[in-house]
């Protein structure tokens, strides 16, 4: 299956069929909030699952996966998901690492976003990106992919005019550039959320 970037490959309150699997690009996973804001709550790449949480229940998907950029995914149907599962122990117990990771991913970002100023949530959601999508190979300095600044205020849960004063504010201290849309990031190490504080 191809989509180009901005494409739905399936939407919140769909039933679920199946599972899918990243072949090539980049998705982002978003999630409805009193039914009115829009968060992103995970990116995700090549080889990586989607449509997992929505496993369980009502069989129901709790959140939208969209193409940022052009992107093939393999479609995997319940039956034949299920039937691999149950004939093969070494990927039921990876799953299962893959699920409880994701989880723990989940609680943690809970429990500290609470407590972070709106600078340090800018931050955290840039680490996420370069955790996710990394660095281009021609320039390791660059962000293989750079979401759109909307799409990074949803990430650190603030407001779009938030994200462009901290991004200002990081390349004022040395920490970034702002190359248009792309971040080149100068010193990761201070970009790190620490005691001693950061950029």
């Amino acid at each position: 299956m191809n989509f180009d970037g901005g494409d739905v490959i399936f939407r919140e309150g769909e039933n679920v069929e199946g599972i899918f699997q990243i072949y090539s690009g980049k998705i982002k996973v978003v999630a409805n909030y009193q039914g009115v804001n829009e968060r992103v709550v995970r990116l995700a790449n090549s080889e990586q699952l989607l449509g997992h949480r929505g496993f369980g229940g009502q069989m129901i998907y709790p959140v939208t996966a969209i193409a940022l950029e052009k992107s093939q995914v393999t479609f995997i149907p319940l039956n034949t998901f299920y039937s691999a599962v149950k004939a093969n122990p070494e990927l039921a117990f990876n799953l299962m690492m893959f699920f409880a990771d994701e989880l723990k991913s989940s609680e943690k970002n809970i429990r500290t976003k609470n407590k972070m100023t709106a600078k340090e949530k800018v931050i955290s959601a840039i680490n996420t990106i370069i955790e996710a999508f990394g660095f281009d190979e021609r320039d390791p300095e660059i962000l293989s992919f750079t979401p759109s600044r909307k799409d990074i205020a949803s990430m650190a849960g603030t407001t779009y005019e938030t994200v462009i004063r901290v991004l200002s504010a990081l390349e004022k201290s040395g920490c970034i550039v702002q190359e248009g849309k792309t971040l080149r990031i100068l010193d990761r190490e201070m970009l790190g959320l620490n005691d001693k504080g950061f950029c």
